[in-house]
Order: C-alpha cells, then sequence, then structure tokens
C-alpha cells in the first residue's frame, strides 16, 4: 500500500530523452510511484530546454 511517507512532495519531470528528475532537491528515488505528480518536461510553463535540444537534432 502506498502512504504519504512514501511519497514525494516534489514533482517528477521526465524529459524528451527520457531521464528524469525531481523539483525536490532532496529526492533521490525517481520512481513515478513515489510522486503525486509526474509531467512530460513540455508541459511546464516556460518550457524545457531539453524539448529545443531534441527538436535541433531531429533537424539535423
Amino acid at each position: 500500500m502506498h502512504t504519504s511517507e512514501d511519497s514525494c512532495e516534489g514533482t517528477l519531470v521526465i524529459h524528451a530523452a527520457g531521464d528524469a528528475e525531481c523539483t525536490e532537491p532532496a529526492c533521490v528515488d525517481l520512481e513515478y510511484v513515489r510522486h503525486l505528480l509526474v509531467l512530460d518536461c513540455e508541459e511546464i510553463t516556460g518550457g524545457c530546454r531539453c524539448v529545443g535540444e531534441v527538436e535541433l537534432i531531429r533537424a539535423s
């Protein structure tokens, strides 16, 4: 069973290349189930630099 002790207060951000990072600096477990909110990086207000990097690679 999932408890509040098992969850991270940060948001898990999944980047275009598939890597993940959490907005909570102390978070070390990047499993989806530990996070209450999981977003693709392109959903972040202002965007993410990795989206532009992937588009540049695709255009090459």
